[in-house]
């Protein structure tokens, strides 16, 4: 950047003050920071001058409470908001870094993203959105700050289940389930232990009522899993199912025997299933063990009796006046199934079940060995009630009773129709009652030797040996947060008695070797020192520039030098090259017949010499994966190992795997490098693709999950001083390179055939 002497006065001061805001947040920041800023100046320079001004004067304050993770999220969502209007993102970075105080960056995007809405609809109510001037950006603030987000929380509540049970509750955001907008309300989703809850909760103005609903959800599932049951001992349930038979004698035997196990066990919707308006007694069941389970929690942890009732109280008070007869008792008996009268009118015959339900629930279901039986036989009492009274049931239909907000759905019943409109009389059980049963048992700790001979099936069907299984987190961008121990890395080493690879590969690139040799034997030693306060250099020095301003604006005639320069003095360089083994560089390329794989491996074989002439440190690592747990890391040369026979074999044993699971292996070179002692830490990957992991559900690992799980990983690595380049043999990489790599830098190869003869080269640009 060149300031010439008809620059205006007002740019100057501009300027002055640019740089000023621009030098106090680098002297704040960390030596990894400053390159985040430094980027993020850039970005926002290249689509505004006074944008980029107004972030630098506002920036301390943003960066008193947030991380630089944080800073790039919230200068990326003032770029989103100048594509829609400049005056708007200058406004918006005027007012929002003091919110950052009482918001997480995540929930200051959600009000920045509520206010282009509102722009798009009115655009004069935008400027007084961002600015802070109108009542609705308060109020959508406040709402904010004092509700609970699941990011900020997931950790606390896995520990409270785990403390309260010893289950190992894995807790989701719903959003994974990718049907968000087909569920109202609040209600979590249960898929064995597995809990999807609401993203954001703010029903409450304050947070802590919020943070209770989470709190009591977590605690509902837990109350069925430790006194619910979908299943019920044949010899025990004989009476009452011989009873209904009994009452119902159309129903014939083998409808409710359908579910009969050879142990004598019988299905409690099975049992449902003898009723003739099996919609409606599945509703009673579920109402009935809902109030047994929390009243056996409340005995159990006495503790949460309070906010229990509390909040169970509150929202029953928020709930629709029924209408109809049997949507009348339903909710009635909803209310009086929680220790509460009903705040609306009911007519007398609805007085007078309830007279009767209560003395039902005090006999049956309110005692400390009340079990699902009980629910059962207590349902079949109920349902002859209503039957004497306003039947025939079988010719009724009522809208199903929704369930209390913080009480779960069972996966199984949550469809797209939503799992208020159940299509069987299975499904309305189980949007009362979970299917979530896990004794604690089962959580037992496996050993490392039970989890290695369980999870590295590629290694054992080789014969290989198994150097050690590591646990990893992986970052999950629906969460916005962390996956606890999450993947498992098995590093491998494999061995084999031929090198004939190597060795033909080394004969046929003879030539080629010699001269890259002789190319590298060349190189000067080059580390970097930075020198400061130069008359030319690849950078402006900030210092200097800023000073030379302030001496310009006194009179004082300045000092030219305004550049910095790296000096390069002496050469320290660790490299780790990590090689994509997934299946799919089995792909043939070139003319030769060459597979990705087999010219992956003559890259290296290549490369190995231009190093060993050289004297950098280095190692060669290759991954691959099935599921995240058995991600691949195949050892086939130390930082410390020498180059053998050993090393020759391995290389040549290489071959297409599996899949591509790419933080985790990321993460476990990082963990090698940090073990290294040298001034400059390169990690390099050889890749022909995106990263992808064929595993489902909740292990799904592609597209964004994937992309930003890989990004965060390279940004743990760049915390920890290490740099990163990926070289890709990807013909037709579309954005995810962009996505992943924009920060660190990559290279195409278009034609795979050519990486041999590029790879010595490329490795010569990154590392001068």
């Amino acid at each position: 950047m060149h300031i010439g002497e008809d620059i205006s006065k007002e740019s100057r001061a501009f300027g002055i003050a640019y740089y000023k805001n621009l030098l106090s947040a680098l002297e704040k920041s960390s030596s990894t920071y400053h390159g985040d800023l430094l980027r993020t100046a850039r970005m926002l320079l290249d689509k505004d001058w006074m944008l980029a001004g107004v972030f630098f004067e506002n920036l301390p304050d943003a960066a008193e409470n947030t991380g630089p993770e944080g800073i790039r999220k919230w200068a990326g969502t003032g770029i989103k908001i100048f594509d829609q209007n400049k005056d708007l993102s200058i406004d918006y970075f005027s007012y929002s870094a003091p919110l950052l105080k009482d918001l997480e960056v995540s929930e200051l995007e959600e009000w920045a993203l509520n206010g282009i809405d509102i722009f798009e609809e009115n655009p004069s109510l935008g400027r007084p959105y961002f600015s802070l001037r109108s009542k609705n950006s308060k109020e959508f603030i406040e709402g904010l700050k004092g509700s609970a987000a699941l990011n900020q929380i997931v950790s606390i509540l896995r520990y409270y289940a785990l403390g309260l049970t010893g289950v190992n509750f894995n807790i989701l955001s719903r959003r994974m389930l990718q049907m968000e907008e087909e569920l109202n309300g609040i209600n979590p989703v249960i898929a064995g232990r597995t809990i999807y809850l609401a993203p954001r909760i703010c029903k409450y103005s304050g947070f802590e009522d919020n943070f209770r609903i989470y709190k009591l959800s977590i605690m509902h599932e837990v109350g069925h899993i430790q006194f619910s049951s979908h299943k019920i001992e044949l010899e025990r349930a004989s009476g009452l199912m011989a009873d209904i038979r009994r009452r119902y004698t159309t129903i014939k035997k083998r409808t409710y025997l359908s579910g009969l196990q050879p142990e004598g066990i019988v299905g409690i919707a099975e049992i449902i299933a003898m009723f003739p308006n099996q919609t409606l007694a599945g509703t009673i069941l579920g109402i009935l063990e809902d109030a047994r389970v929390e009243y056996r929690i409340m005995e159990h942890y006495r503790g949460v009796r309070l906010d229990l009732e509390r909040i169970r109280y509150q929202m029953l008070q928020s709930r629709p006046a029924p209408a109809g007869d049997i949507e009348e008792f339903m909710e009635s008996l909803l209310w009086i199934s929680t220790g509460n009268e009903p705040v609306y009118n009911i007519c007398k015959g609805t007085k007078v079940f309830l007279d009767q339900v209560r003395t039902l629930l005090k006999d049956r279901i309110f005692h400390e060995r009340s079990s699902i039986l009980d629910s059962l036989d207590t349902t079949f009492r109920i349902y002859i009630m209503l039957d004497d009274q306003i039947g025939p049931l079988s010719q009724k239909e009522y809208d199903v009773l929704k369930n209390i907000d913080y009480r779960g759905v069972d996966i199984g019943a949550y469809g797209k129709k939503g799992p208020l409109s159940p299509s069987s009389y299975e499904n309305t059980v189980r949007n009362f009652i979970p299917k979530g049963e896990v004794e604690p048992t089962e959580e037992k700790e496996k050993t490392q030797e039970e989890k290695v001979k369980l999870q590295s099936t590629y290694a054992a069907d080789k014969n290989w040996k198994i150097l050690g299984s590591y646990m990893y987190e992986e970052w999950d961008a629906l969460l916005n947060d962390y996956k606890a121990d999450w993947c498992t890395v098995n590093e491998i080493e494999p061995s084999g008695i031929s090198s004939d690879y190597y060795k033909d590969a080394s004969e046929r690139y003879r030539n080629e070797i010699a001269l890259i040799q002789r190319i590298f034997s060349r190189m000067k030693p080059e580390a970097f020192r930075r020198m400061k306060e130069q008359i030319d250099g690849t950078e402006i020095d900030i210092d200097a520039f800023v000073d030379v301003l302030i001496q310009k604006k006194c009179g004082i005639n300045p000092d030219d030098r305004l550049y910095l320069r790296w000096d390069k003095h002496e050469r320290d360089v660790a490299t780790l090259f990590l090689i994509d083994v997934s299946y799919s560089t089995h792909k043939m390329v070139g003319y030769e017949g060459k597979s990705i794989m087999d010219v992956e491996k003559d890259s290296l074989i290549i490369m190995i010499q231009a190093l060993e002439s050289i004297g950098d440190k280095y190692a060669i690592y290759a991954f691959s994966g099935q599921t995240r747990d058995d991600v691949e890391y195949f050892a086939i040369k130390e930082f410390d190992d020498e180059l053998s026979d050993n090393v020759e074999r391995r290389i040549s044993l290489l071959e297409p795997v599996s899949n591509t699971r790419l933080g985790p292996a990321i993460r476990h070179s990082i963990r090698k490098l940090d073990k290294v002692n040298a001034k400059t830490k390169i990690i390099i990957l050889l890749s022909d693709g995106e990263p992808f992991d064929t595993s489902r559900g909740e292990s799904a690992y592609k597209g964004r999950i994937a992309e930003e799980d890989t990004r965060i990983a390279i940004m743990e690595g760049n915390a920890r001083g290490i740099h990163f380049f990926c070289i890709t043999v990807d013909s037709n990489p579309g954005k995810y390179l962009d996505n992943i790599f924009s920060d660190t830098g990559y290279t195409i190869i278009d034609d795979a055939s050519l990486l041999p003869e590029s790879l010595p080269m490329l490795y010569k640009r990154i590392t001068t």
